[in-house]
């Protein structure tokens, strides 16, 4: 049974809310979509138009820096035909993630294609800009309201904080757009759920700090919280960190999309001192790292994350990153399966040693990369006066990065902590089938790099890397950089 939710252009009830152009005043007219024949809203997004980033200068990026892009959301159990009606004037139309093989058939300035299963799928038609972001989700049943704590049915809220204590759970139903911040700090079985919309673009976020304290900040924040679960809502215009997720347990995040972020550190999902996590399913399209696993705070160890099935999309820093901060004794037991990279900036996949941790057991299996021949380099903004200037160079992100640079040296901050003076240390890491997509004319790079000769990168092994279908036979066929590592492995 096909569901496609209804749309209405929504009015403000404050004629005094602060934001002027919240995207959910208006429906985007640069494509017309069918699903199966029916009509399907095409709703508004505001994304990053380029790599261009500042360190934190005391207020957000300007609008010039950003575009319009769009999505759909719908949901069914069966094979589907998408019928694309374009605005725009196009060479080619393409649906991403490469792997999913889904063709599409032109016709004039309409688009066809089918979407055999459920998933998480982008629409561009010759570049990433003004892209459409397909979700296609399985049915849900609806809660009753009075079996959940906070419930929000069609129609716009803006309730602009929930604090969530023990036992107690938000819904957001598909025809839903709530103006808020999910927060909670030592609660024990909570759960956000359901297909609508979570946007904090009713937040301004005023300095650098709120990270790691307990001010609420961004689309969720969770802190000191057991037993999480997080599933199937859309997060959209955060003002920091999109979904932060600190020194919790047992966390479940499941097909949960992430789009319409443009601010200063709108990392994807920040996973910080945390253990015993599962991310399955998931759409992110991220202004900063898009699946992030930190530790700040001196935690003993950070074990058993896993992460499968998610489509990622990443326009600034790092894709699948462990780091940069890596303040714990240790890391272990990390599970990155089946998963899309299909926009990448820095390095799509990396582990980031920035502090003392001994990071082991990483495995990645059946990971799809991919460049595109108009990847630009990121560009740092020094001053406010300053543009975005594209030079046309090509540029091509790290496949796999592993190093141990020092966070703190890096950011220009003394080393007082005598116990961050020593190196973190990553060894017995796998890549089995990794699988790049490369229609970028330079080389897929790979670096492995250790700033110490006592404290080496060892045990990586690689099995299966391909690039366009072609298998990797040495390491020296690509473009790699070894320095104080060792048994470094293809096979």
């Amino acid at each position: 049974m096909l569901y496609i939710p209804k749309f209405e252009p929504l009015q403000l009830q404050n004629p005094n809310y602060p934001f002027e152009d919240i995207c959910y005043t208006g429906l985007n007219p640069d494509y017309k979509v069918k699903i199966n024949g029916k009509d399907c809203p095409v709703r508004a997004c505001r994304v990053s138009a380029m790599p261009f980033n500042a360190y934190w200068p005391g207020h957000q990026r300007d609008k010039s820096q950003t575009e319009w892009a769009s999505f759909i959301s719908f949901f069914g159990d069966e094979q589907v035909t998408v019928e694309v009606e374009c605005e725009r004037d196009f060479d080619k139309a393409v649906v991403r993630p490469m792997s999913k093989n889904v063709i599409t058939t032109v016709e004039e300035n309409k688009v066809a294609f089918t979407l055999e299963a459920n998933g998480n799928y982008v629409f561009e038609l010759d570049n990433n800009h003004f892209a459409l972001h397909i979700f296609y989700s399985k049915p849900k049943t609806l809660p009753n309201p009075q079996d959940v704590t906070y419930y929000f049915g069609p129609g716009l809220h803006n309730p602009l904080l929930i604090t969530l204590k023990d036992n107690e759970s938000v819904y957001v139903h598909p025809e839903a757009v709530v103006f808020t911040t999910v927060f909670a700090k030592n609660a024990k079985n909570i759960r956000i759920f359901g297909g609508g919309i979570l946007n904090n673009s009713n937040q301004e976020r005023v300095d650098n700090s709120g990270f790691f304290s307990d001010y609420p900040l961004g689309n969720i924040k969770f802190i000191d919280c057991e037993n999480v679960e997080i599933a199937d809502v859309i997060l959209m215009d955060s003002s920091s960190w999109v979904c932060a997720i600190l020194n919790c347990q047992d966390v479940s995040i499941d097909n949960i999309k992430i789009v319409g972020q443009w601010r200063y550190n709108t990392d994807g999902m920040d996973i910080c001192n945390t253990s015993n996590v599962t991310i399955k399913d998931c759409f992110v399209r991220s202004f900063d790292d898009s699946i992030c696993v930190k530790a700040i705070n001196d935690f003993d160890v950070c074990e058993n994350i896993s992460v499968e099935n998610c489509v990622c999309w990443c326009e600034w820093g790092k894709t699948l990153e462990i780091g940069l901060e890596t303040a714990a004794n240790e890391y272990k037991n990390f599970s990155y399966k089946n998963c899309d990279l299909i926009h990448n900036c820095t390095s799509a996949i990396a582990i980031s040693n920035g502090h003392y941790a001994n990071i082991h057991n990483i495995s990645y299996e059946n990971i799809n990369v991919e460049f595109q021949e108009y990847n630009r380099p990121e560009v740092v903004q020094e001053n406010s006066a300053q543009t975005y200037v594209d030079n046309k160079e090509p540029f091509i992100p790290c496949l796999i990065q592993i190093a141990n640079n020092k966070f703190n040296v890096l950011y220009d901050d003394d080393i007082a902590d005598e116990k961050d003076k020593n190196f973190g240390y990553t060894h017995n890491v796998n890549f089995k089938n990794i699988n790049v997509y490369n229609e970028n004319p330079k080389d897929v790079r790979v670096r492995f790099q250790s700033k110490s000769e006592d404290v080496l990168v060892e045990d990586i092994e690689i099995e299966n890397l391909t690039v366009n279908g072609e298998i990797v036979k040495e390491l020296d066929s690509i473009d790699t950089f070894v320095e104080n590592a060792k048994n470094i492995v293809l096979k």
